[in-house]
């Protein structure tokens, strides 16, 4: 990936997204991460999902792969992996929230993350963007025309997510962008 000025943490992006199962390409944007400074690195999102995407124990990856599959059985770890490879993975704020979960990223934080995430839209042209959380949603600002894009908001799956709305939106959102769940 190239110009992608002011992301401090690069997206992860699956080797099928670009010619993905939903005939879209679909990005899903988290919130922020949380750790301590000196475990960031720019490949930082990319292992958190590696690590955690990919096997069970992590609910909010486990409820995450189930509304990306469409689906609410258990899935394997062949079903987990395959997954992720048909998506990208890129969470908003770019540095640290703090050093544990529940803590609310800054006004000035919101600010800085808005010009990096349009760098990436630009970079990866996604059709679809699924946005986790209502307080996510209304800190995005809107993309410019040049970049259309379907817009995609379901309740944070840290939060309360229920799979039947959660996977219904997607799937209209990926029908309007001309893709499938």
């Amino acid at each position: 990936m190239h110009n992608l000025t002011g992301v401090n943490f690069m997206p992860f992006v699956g080797e099928k997204y670009y010619n993905s199962r939903y005939g879209v390409r679909v990005l899903v944007l988290g919130e922020s991460h949380y750790g301590a400074d000196e475990d960031s690195g720019p490949d930082f999102t990319q292992k958190v999902v590696e690590d955690c995407a990919y096997v069970p124990g992590f609910a909010f990856f486990s409820k995450l792969t189930n509304v990306l599959r469409g689906r609410t059985d258990w899935p394997t770890d062949e079903e987990r992996y395959e997954t992720w490879q048909h998506v990208a993975f890129y969470n908003f704020v770019q540095e640290f929230a703090g050093e544990e979960s529940r803590i609310q990223p800054t006004e000035a934080m919101w600010r800085a993350a808005q010009a990096p995430f349009l760098n990436v839209v630009r970079e990866l042209e996604p059709d679809v963007i699924l946005v986790l959380g209502s307080r996510l949603w209304n800190n995005v600002d809107e993309l410019p025309p040049t970049l259309p894009v379907e817009w995609c908001s379901i309740t944070h799956p840290s939060g309360g997510m229920a799979y039947v709305p959660s996977i219904h939106a997607l799937g209209e959102s990926l029908g309007k962008a001309g893709g499938l769940l």
